[in-house]
């Protein structure tokens, strides 16, 4: 009988699996609901089924229209599924496991801490209760910046508190998924009404940002700060982690703001978009002034590292830019964040073992030897996630065979679900069911990281290992 239950123990990889796959899941059943709906129908499950786990995976895919498709219930339940997935990574794994009075093993623990990003045992209380002030404050901090634009686009008549109530409910909405980088939207065709809006396209770039640089490094921020407050001549001296956050971060946001601009210039004004229903179109998008293609240029370069919010049609760039916004995405934002990719982390690590490799020299950065354990993890994570991109990219061009989609769209669709960012062609609606659930999959997986993933699939071995001999092999 032992034995039997056993069985049933679920590993912090496992947990953490199962508790995204049961919030889709409810949540699902929620956005169903004849309540949660404008029309006051039954949605369809597939589609019910898809804005949950968009939404708990905080990835922004949609194939409705949130603010005239659901009712404000729908659209508080969507906005709660953001909040819980936003902060799940972090945190319902850890609640899961001491609200039923378990006590890890230690190779357990050893998983879980890894699965939040840390390299010590964490401690509940202080981590649960940082977390928490850490996100509110911000997301409070975002909604009295959204207000004013919020005010004026839900109609707020001073004499009537109901819209004032209205406005408020779309402030909180957009702080709280642009901080959870979730990308999903109130408004019609994302922030494309608000590109010449300078005031909300920096709102919903900087909370993103905030929210893909993840705890360690906020916190990190927050204790210097404090310090430096009692003591001026606190210098700054953070982990190797915050370094390869911070640098990496700032790198990519200025690189991809130069190569998207260049792009925008090089582009061909008369290139020629084929569109799903085989229509050809001209790109339209040619920038107004200098400024104009900065804003656009910042603005999605910042979304591909996991907001998901767009300011112009995408497909107005053009496929080089389209082929950028992936690389982009794939790398993502930093670990024990609200952004999804590999992480710039394990980017940094994959590029070091390259160099060392080529060099015959250990592997470090900033004059830090990396462990062996980390480099494998990095290699794991970096070719996990490439071959599940191709094999699910692959899976929906089988399902959407006959049709007009280009294979870049679709490609542009599964990378942007498995990294949890949320940028859109515009396909998404006219996915079938078959690969509408292929991207289900895919957010699911992407959310908690395919490391996570193959962890949960694996059973370990208590066994002791034998080593075997060594011996070389030839390599390219």
């Amino acid at each position: 009988m032992a034995r039997a239950q056993n069985q049933f123990n679920l590993n912090p990889a496992q947990a953490t699996m199962l508790s995204f796959t049961v919030l889709c899941l409810i949540g699902a059943v929620l956005l169903a609901l004849p309540i949660a709906n404008a029309d006051g129908q039954w949605r369809d499950w597939v589609s019910a089924l898809f804005m949950s786990t968009s939404s708990v995976c905080v990835t922004g895919l949609s194939v409705t229209q949130l603010g005239s498709d659901f009712t404000i219930w729908g659209q508080l339940i969507i906005l709660i599924l953001i909040q819980i997935g936003g902060l799940s990574y972090m945190t319902i794994t850890t609640i899961l496991i001491y609200m039923t009075g378990k006590r890890l093993s230690y190779s357990d623990s050893k998983i879980f801490d890894m699965s939040n990003n840390s390299d010590t045992r964490i401690d509940f209380a202080g981590f649960v209760i940082k977390i928490g002030l850490l996100t509110f404050t911000i997301e409070a901090l975002g909604v009295l910046a959204l207000l004013p634009n919020s005010l004026e686009v839900t109609g707020f008549n001073p004499t009537d508190l109901s819209s004032f109530a209205l406005g408020l409910f779309d402030a909180v909405f957009h702080s709280v998924s642009a901080f959870c980088n979730a990308g999903l939207s109130l408004y019609q065709n994302s922030l494309e009404g608000f590109r010449d809006n300078y005031w909300v396209l920096w709102v919903f770039s900087f909370l993103p940002i905030l929210g893909g640089l993840g705890y360690t490094v906020l916190n990190e921020l927050f204790t210097w700060y404090q310090a430096w407050a009692a003591d001026k001549s606190t210098k700054f001296r953070p982990s190797l982690h915050t370094r390869v956050s911070l640098w990496l971060t700032g790198s990519l946001l200025v690189l991809g703001v130069l190569i998207q601009l260049a792009l925008i210039y090089a582009q061909n004004p008369e290139h020629i978009i084929i569109i799903n229903n085989g229509e050809q179109i001209v790109s339209q998008y040619q920038p107004q002034s200098q400024l104009d293609a900065w804003w656009v240029s910042f603005f999605q370069s910042c979304a591909a590292r996991s907001s998901g919010f767009n300011s112009i049609p995408l497909r107005e760039l053009g496929d080089p830019s389209l082929m950028l916004l992936i690389i982009w995405m794939f790398i993502g934002a930093c670990p024990g964040g609200t952004g999804g990719g590999i992480k710039v982390t394990t980017l940094a690590v994959v590029g070091a073992v390259m160099w060392s490799g080529l060099k015959g020299d250990e592997t470090k950065i900033f004059n830090r030897s990396i462990k062996p354990l980390y480099q494998k993890r990095a290699l794991i994570v970096f070719i996990s996630t490439g071959v599940m991109i191709l094999f699910f990219s692959w899976l929906i061009n089988i399902f959407e065979s006959g049709g007009s989609m280009r294979y870049i769209d679709q490609l542009f669709e599964v990378v942007s679900g498995f990294t949890t960012v949320g940028l859109s062609t515009g396909i998404t609606a006219e996915l079938s069911s078959p690969s509408l659930l292929v991207l289900c999959l895919c957010m699911l997986i992407g959310r908690p990281g395919p490391l996570l993933f193959l962890m949960a699939l694996i059973t370990e071995d208590i066994y002791t290992k034998p080593k075997y001999p060594e011996e070389g092999i030839l390599i390219g």
